[in-house]
């Protein structure tokens, strides 16, 4: 899942006002609010109601092929059981604690990852699976074969992975 989209999915999923104000399209009249999305509305703070519009504008800004898709990822998400949405709730706060460094090179491999081709992705998941029973010395060499293998070009930020 591309993470910009996942990122925005999951801020509009948390925030967006038609979701959080549980309106539903067809019951009013267009510009009329249903009393109890009101009443919600004026539960939010100051802040949070900021927040909403902010979302509110930034899914606006969306193609509509963006804002279609990022709808079906919510009525996926609301359709998964709710250990599985917690799951990918923390995985979300996990990504919002990383460093703007760390999220760079992660979306720089996963774009990688998706150049790969069905084949390639099979066998590096069967390799990192291999590697899983290594000893750390050993699970380090083979991290550097795996990295020259499948990403022959270093990551950005350095860090010494890659060709040389």
């Amino acid at each position: 899942m591309n993470t910009r989209i996942l990122l925005l999915f999951a801020a509009i999923l948390l925030a967006l006002p038609a979701v959080a104000l549980g309106a539903n399209p067809g019951q009013t009249a267009p510009g009329e609010v249903p009393a109890e999305a009101l009443q919600r509305w004026q539960q939010f703070t100051p802040d949070q109601r900021q927040q909403l519009r902010e979302r509110y504008h930034e899914f606006k800004s969306l193609s509509p092929a963006q804002q279609k898709l990022l709808r079906e990822r919510l009525e996926a998400f609301r359709s998964m059981p709710a250990d599985e949405q917690q799951r990918l709730k923390e995985r979300f706060r996990e990504w919002q604690q990383l460093p703007p460094e760390r999220k760079a090179k992660l979306r720089e491999l996963s774009r990688r990852l998706d150049e790969l081709t069905p084949e390639q992705r099979k066998e590096l998941k069967a390799q990192l699976r291999e590697l899983q029973q290594l000893s750390s010395e050993d699970r380090l060499e083979r991290r550097r074969v795996l990295r020259e293998r499948f990403f022959d070009r270093p990551m950005p930020g350095g860090s010494g992975h890659g060709r040389r």
